[in-house]
């Protein structure tokens, strides 16, 4: 079993500079991309979160780095996307429309167009087999609310208490792509499950009433592997298998001006 974490499609036309299209490439109607000053080197705001917005008709990405985008651009985790060290370390605001409601897959594509026309961008697939996280359904059957509505899934935090977070219309493939920071490490959906749902996640429940601090990576991945069995009905294992890897072979630093 070959494990495709994004679109098929996006990561084999991956990088238009090895050959000329038939057709021009989709491409957004308009396009900002900046340098995020306040965020390449030292300390500032620009140093504190990502946030990548997008809409039927755009997308906005502020004080992103470029690995980000290249992630969202070709639906990948964090760890399938191999290149030089600055892609997570420069940061960029990025504000992309379309010419009319355009489907988030499509914006993908767009974004891929992008990459490679502002920031040169070259880069090709590699399957590797790698230690992944496989989700599967409890023998019990999952515990997730149906949700009631479509649209852009939405997750809230639970305030001060970081170890809450409420989920909205999330499909489970979703969940696994959430996941992959909390488990540090590629995360495979294999429930056959389809549709979203809505759900919470509470690992302070499981922290014995403030008895257990969780003191480093190891302790949290615990703790995240058993709120998703006993909250979401969700089994998480650890297998290995094929999974799709990009490498980025060149990217610049400087975007071509707008």
């Amino acid at each position: 079993m070959r494990v495709v974490l994004g679109t098929t499609l996006s990561i084999f036309t991956v990088c238009a500079a090895f050959g000329q299209p038939a057709e021009p490439a989709p491409a957004f109607e308009v396009a900002s991309v900046k340098a995020n000053a306040a965020g390449a080197g030292g300390e500032g705001p620009g140093r504190g979160r990502e946030t990548v917005t997008p809409s039927p008709a755009g997308i906005t990405m502020k004080n992103v780095h470029l690995k980000s985008v290249i992630q969202w651009a070709y639906h990948l985790q964090a760890i399938q996307v191999s290149g030089p060290a600055w892609l997570d370390d420069n940061r960029y605001d990025i504000v992309a429309k379309t010419a009319g409601e355009v489907p988030t897959d499509q914006q993908r594509v767009m974004m891929q167009t992008l990459l490679a026309q502002r920031f040169k961008l070259v880069c090709h697939p590699e399957t590797k087999d790698m230690p992944a996280y496989v989700l599967t359904v409890a023998k019990g059957g999952h515990k997730m609310k149906k949700a009631e509505s479509e649209g852009e899934m939405e997750v809230k935090p639970g305030g001060s208490n970081r170890m809450v977070a409420s989920f909205s219309k999330v499909t489970v493939a979703q969940l696994a792509e959430f996941a992959s920071s909390p488990l540090q490490g590629v995360v495979v959906d294999q429930t056959g499950l389809k549709g979203g749902y809505d759900f919470t996640l509470d690992l302070s429940q499981l922290m014995g009433g403030g008895d257990f601090k969780p003191t480093g990576i190891d302790d949290m991945i615990t703790l995240f592997i058993q709120a998703a069995k006993e909250q979401l009905g969700i089994i998480i294992e650890q297998k290995k298998v094929p999974a799709e890897l990009l490498i980025v072979e060149h990217a610049e630093k400087i975007p071509v001006e707008n």
